[in-house]
């Protein structure tokens, strides 16, 4: 055998075990990336470990949250007092209420993640897994209320709401929220077919969405004396109030205006099961709270007397019948800047500078006033969700009523 044959083979031969060595070495390596991968992922896993530890700490921090205030809550004798410690849970940042409003058990939820069962002994049992879910975001008015954060919620479109105008309705928007109850606003102005006729009378029509109040009121001689509901004043809290205390009444022809955008009978079409009354829209006070806590501003509405509201922007400082451009444009909660429907929207409350003038957010940001029988404004109707109404967050970042 020639020495050239001997040298190919043994080339050959070295190829092979260099292949044979890459093989060996990239299964090895296989071998060694599993390893670390069930090292890192699996169930007994750095990640997985990393990620439970998280959770409980937060679990742990949740329901120390709630044993400080169950702490806080026993009488000299060394008993939980019921009504203490719920005034204690409502007021603590975080904690709100789901059930035990009369009596024991209380379940409160934390942070809107954690859910916790409270006895009569004070003892605390986690009940998130098997209530809600590890996964399920859930909230109600007070987590809302409570919220440090209000923009994560206003403006945050809410589905699973039906009424017998849904069909003329777009979308519901969160406009504003209480300890007690979560307000909705339809997102766009209403077609003059959805929008509801007094006793007696039909809503003006300038355009399909252009609409004023120059027939409805007649419905509504008495002005203010039409509105009794205690819950319904307290939308204009200031106004009747003042009312209240100078024992007088309004008939002007703006209350009247008013009368007929707070009569809940009148828009009962827009009121659901889910919901406790429907209005015409949404009242000045209701929009400074919510445009405030939304901004971290101070924008204020008070009765200046019986003809109506007056506004400030710093906190009670200086006051005037409107204000130019006070409110962001682009967030179209408040404002609706195409003016292809109509100019802006009507507020069901009275302005002082004029017997006829309501309020209103025209479509450049301002709360102004016109005239109620101007033709150029629309309405956009708000309802109050009943107070135990939960709401779930879905991942586009919108609620779902449960």
């Amino acid at each position: 055998m020639s020495k050239i044959t001997n040298l190919r083979e043994k080339t050959l031969m070295n190829r092979g075990i260099t292949l044979i060595a890459l093989v060996i070495t990239i299964i090895v390596l296989l071998i060694l990336a599993a390893v670390s991968i069930a090292t890192l992922t699996g169930e007994n896993g750095i990640l997985t470990k990393t990620k439970t530890a998280q959770k409980e700490t937060d679990e742990a921090t949740a329901k120390e949250k709630v044993q400080v205030t169950v702490l806080g809550s026993y009488d000299k004798e060394g008993n939980l007092n019921f009504e203490e410690l719920k005034n204690n849970l409502e007021k603590e940042e975080g904690i709100s209420i789901i059930e035990g409003n009369e009596k024991f058990p209380i379940t409160v939820s934390v942070d809107s993640k954690y859910i916790f069962e409270i006895d009569e002994r004070g003892n605390i049992t986690y009940k998130s897994d098997a209530s809600l879910g590890d996964k399920k975001v859930i909230v109600m008015a007070s987590d809302i209320a409570n919220s440090q954060d209000k923009s994560q919620y206003y403006g945050a479109t809410v589905t699973g709401y039906n009424c017998t105008n849904s069909a003329g309705v777009n979308a519901w928007k969160i406009f504003y929220a209480d300890k007690n109850n979560i307000y909705l606003i339809t997102d766009d102005y209403i077609h003059y077919n959805d929008c509801p006729a007094s006793v007696t009378q039909a809503i003006y029509k300038n355009s399909n969405y252009k609409l004023s109040m120059n027939n409805v009121i007649k419905d509504y001689s008495n002005g203010s004396d039409h509105i009794t509901d205690s819950k319904i004043q307290n939308l204009n809290k200031s106004y009747f109030d003042l009312l209240t205390t100078s024992h007088t009444a309004s008939s002007n022809n703006n209350m009247k205006a008013v009368a007929y955008m707070l009569d809940t009978s009148v828009w009962s079409a827009f009121m659901g099961e889910k919901a406790e009354y429907a209005i015409g829209g949404a009242t000045v006070e209701m929009l400074m709270k919510s445009y405030s806590e939304k901004y971290k501003v101070d924008y204020r509405a008070r009765a200046k007397d019986a003809v109506g509201y007056e506004l400030s922007t710093d906190g009670g400082e200086n006051w005037t019948n409107h204000y130019y451009e006070i409110i962001d444009a682009n967030d179209s909660l408040y404002v609706i800047s195409d003016m292809s429907k109509a100019n802006g929207m009507w507020l069901a409350s009275p302005s002082m500078n004029n017997t006829n003038y309501v309020l209103s957010v025209y479509s450049n940001g301002s709360v102004d006033h016109y005239n109620y029988y101007y033709n150029s404004y629309g309405f956009r109707p708000l309802v109050c969700l009943s107070s135990e109404v939960q709401l779930e967050k879905k991942e586009d970042g919108s609620y779902q009523i449960k």
